[in-house]
């Protein structure tokens, strides 16, 4: 059996491939993070290299939403267009709301080295060209959150699933002004990601390279801070690979999880 305690960097690989600093990467983002009118709210969901600029539509996907007395439910209503998921949700209760796409599982991906020169391979169905060496075998796990409040923030929605890689707020993500700390840590299947680095992308900064976007790195106990320094919307990412349990198709899951907020 295979087990994890806390999870350090040297025992894994932060990103889907090396190299790959601007993958495509999952979001959700609401219209309002704080509706103010009505009782619905609105989310894009897409996947994106620019944020947020919707690129692809997240299929496979459960869209799941953490209801502010902690019940699971699925997003009420969900479009899909080519570029973009459009959801939409009535908030019956007053608090806060977890909206998700859930544990997404995704492209299993083979990569390979044949005369020097890599190459990839999507699924398990077709063999490797002849001659060549297995260099990664993976799939690919994607979690894109974010929050929405009614009428005043509540707690029970930050509450930690223990399962997966997830981003869970320390204080709170919808009561976050510029040039104040976002506290959070980072889990994996409910331990602390320890000395991980933590990308997060500024909204208005769609065109950024890889070097604008600000690094973090967790601590002992899986915990980072983030201090915006403008009013925008924020996207932090994590990225972590390790061991697929037992009787999965792969050796390795990439896992790549999200989570999307704003500074007032």
């Amino acid at each position: 059996m295979k087990k994890h305690t806390l999870i350090s960097l040297p025992l894994l690989i932060a990103s889907c491939f090396s190299g790959a600093a601007l993958a495509h990467v999952a979001y959700l983002k609401p219209l309002q993070f704080e509706p103010v009118r009505g009782g619905k709210v609105t989310l894009d969901a897409s996947f994106a290299e620019q944020f947020f600029v919707p690129e692809a539509a997240i299929t496979n996907a459960s869209f799941e939403v953490v209801t502010p007395s902690g019940k699971l439910v699925s997003v009420e209503k969900v479009v899909d267009l080519s570029t973009r998921n459009v959801l939409e949700h009535t908030l019956e209760e007053e608090g806060t709301y977890q909206f998700s796409t859930g544990k997404r599982m995704g492209a299993i991906f083979r990569v390979y080295e044949k005369d020097g020169e890599r190459g990839s391979m999507r699924g398990n169905e077709k063999p490797l060209p002849e001659g060549a060496i297995l260099k990664e075998h993976f799939q690919s796990v994607t979690f894109a959150t974010t929050y929405v409040t009614k009428k005043g923030p509540s707690e029970q929605a930050l509450a930690p699933r223990n399962d997966g890689l997830e981003i869970v707020a320390i204080n709170h993500p919808n009561s976050l002004f510029a040039n104040e700390s976002f506290n959070f840590k980072v889990l994996f299947n409910g331990k602390p990601v320890t000395d991980h680095e933590v990308s997060v992308y500024q909204g208005k900064d769609q065109f950024a390279e890889e070097s604008d976007v600000e690094k973090l790195t967790t601590n002992a106990k899986g915990q980072a801070s983030f201090t915006p320094s403008a009013q925008d919307v924020f996207l932090m990412q994590v990225r972590l690979r390790t061991d697929a349990p037992e009787g999965a198709d792969v050796p390795t899951y990439s896992y790549t999880t999200t989570l999307s907020f704003e500074a007032y």
